[in-house]
């Protein structure tokens, strides 16, 4: 039997990068009413965190 269409491991990257880019959205409003240059620092650092996370990871070939 096919897989369907939610086994699909694309659907579930789509939906991990949907939400990565709803988390950065989220930190640079708040970014952007940031009271001190140390808020915003965190925040960026919190927006680069984020991307980090979702990053595909270069793949070794053992060299």
């Amino acid at each position: 039997m096919p897989a369907s269409i939610q086994d699909d491991p694309r659907d579930a990257r789509i939906q991990e990068l949907e939400m990565a880019l709803a988390d950065v959205a989220g930190e640079a409003r708040a970014g952007s009413y940031a009271l001190c240059a140390h808020e915003l620092q965190m925040r960026l650092e919190n927006i680069l965190r984020r991307i980090e996370a979702v990053r595909p990871r270069p793949v070794s070939d053992g060299a």
